[in-house]
């Protein structure tokens, strides 16, 4: 059984061998830890982003920008 801790450490080590794998020898543990961080921040938000537009909680460019024009010159 997996606590959402280990999980987390697991993905941490992933990323981490890969870019180690990539050559990136010049990689610090801050800066490492820092950009995974961002990057886990930024999948969250992909994810919720995918969870509002399958539960029709998204609207088109177009349909904004209409409601703000019609806003604007009232």
């Amino acid at each position: 059984m997996s606590s959402p801790a280990i999980s987390e450490l697991c993905s941490f080590r992933e990323y981490l061998d890969q870019r180690i794998a990539g050559g990136e020898v010049e990689l610090t543990p801050e800066n490492a830890l820092r950009d995974w961080r961002e990057m886990q921040e930024s999948l969250q938000s992909i994810r919720r982003g995918i969870a509002d537009a399958d539960a029709g909680r998204i609207r088109t460019a177009e349909s904004l920008l209409d409601e703000l024009q019609a806003r604007i010159f009232r």
